[in-house]
This record gives C-alpha cells, sequence and structure tokens, in this order.
C-alpha cells in the first residue's frame, strides 16, 4: 500500500484560506521512502487570520516570504511522480493523517488555484486513515479513554508519544504517523480475533 501522511499549515479555515506549508512522509508497503517538507507564499488574494499565524508562531512577513505557489507545486508534482503513475487509475496514494479531510479539501483547493484540477491522479478520493476518525471509534466502544479534546497533542501524550513543537506541519506529520501506526496495530489485532 502506498501511504501520504500528509499535514498543511494554512492561512486560516475560511474559504479563502490556503495552505502555506505541506508536509509528508511517503510510506509504501510499511517503509518510508522519503519526506518534504514545502513552504510557499500565501496566493495574493489569500486571507490571512491573525489567529492562525499565532497558533502556528508565524508572521505575515514570513509567510509572504516563501517561495512562489506554483514552484511549490512543482516540487510535489515531482516527488509525486517518483511513486505514482497519474495515469493508472488503480496507483494512488492513500491519505493519511488528523483531521486528514480539512488537508485533503485544502490540499485540493490548493491544486485547483495552482491550476490542476486533477489531484485525484495523484490520490484515492474515497479512502483514507484518519488517526482522528478511529480515535473516534475507539472512544465510542471504550478501547481508547475520553480526553478532554482530540487535538493530535493530547492523543499523542495519552499513547506516550512526545510532541514538543506542535503546529508545524512536519513535526505534526511525524507524530501523526507514529499515532497512526499504534492505532494501525490496535486495528489489526481486532482483525485478528475475528
Amino acid at each position: 500500500m502506498k501511504i501520504l501522511w500528509l499535514d498543511t499549515e494554512t492561512t486560516g479555515v475560511t474559504a479563502n484560506s490556503y495552505p502555506y506549508q505541506f508536509a509528508g512522509i511517503i510510506e509504501i508497503d510499511g517503509e518510508v521512502k522519503e519526506k518534504f517538507d514545502i513552504k510557499c507564499k500565501p496566493f495574493s488574494d489569500a486571507e490571512i487570520s491573525q489567529e492562525a499565524l499565532t497558533v502556528t508562531g508565524k508572521t505575515e512577513e514570513e509567510i509572504k516570504s516563501y517561495q512562489d505557489p506554483k514552484e511549490a507545486y512543482n516540487q510535489i508534482i515531482t516527488i509525486f511522480s517518483k511513486y505514482i503513475d497519474k495515469f493508472d487509475k488503480t496507483d494512488k496514494f492513500v491519505i493519511a493523517g488528523h483531521n486528514v479531510s480539512f488537508d485533503f479539501d485544502m490540499t485540493l483547493k490548493w491544486f485547483k488555484k495552482c491550476g490542476d484540477n486533477y489531484f485525484g491522479s495523484w490520490v484515492e478520493y474515497k479512502r483514507n486513515f484518519d488517526t482522528l476518525a478511529v480515535i473516534r471509534s475507539f472512544q465510542v466502544v471504550g478501547i481508547f479513554p475520553i480526553t478532554e479534546n482530540n487535538k493530535l497533542t493530547t492523543i499523542a501524550e495519552k499513547l506516550g508519544i512526545k510532541l514538543e513543537f506542535a503546529h508545524d506541519a512536519m513535526y505534526d506529520i511525524e507524530a501523526t504517523r507514529l499515532v497512526g501506526l499504534r492505532l494501525m496495530k490496535a486495528l489489526e489485532k481486532i482483525k485478528n480475533k475475528e
């Protein structure tokens, strides 16, 4: 299986917000093949939330100093092309992350803004692995305790995974992968008991 562990940092959460950092880990059949941490300036019409900047510790000037989005897009496509044949409908990444639908939707929107309507050439639309969804399901059936919140930092801490630099996409996705691998093992045990 080809998994793209993906996390983004964005200018906010509105319709006019876009990612400025993409961090990913490409894992194929359980082996990490590549990690990437790509930053780009926001599009000129992007809404930039001060709250989002505060959470990540960035300034507007800092994120506007990053490379052009088109350069970042070309870097991402070059990486994806090493592992996926975009013309093969059966060769796609399964996206994994914590609340991964947010990162998926933001990346899809960003791809379209870069003039590419075919993010689905690289990733599956029908399945993903969302650590947040698994945790919530485990909480419902009593496998995982109810926590004060289900943020990545809280879940990682509960699993004994140290997370010192939350809200940097690269650091977050590495922690998410560790959480995800533990959850996958738990799911495998459940499957084997059936």
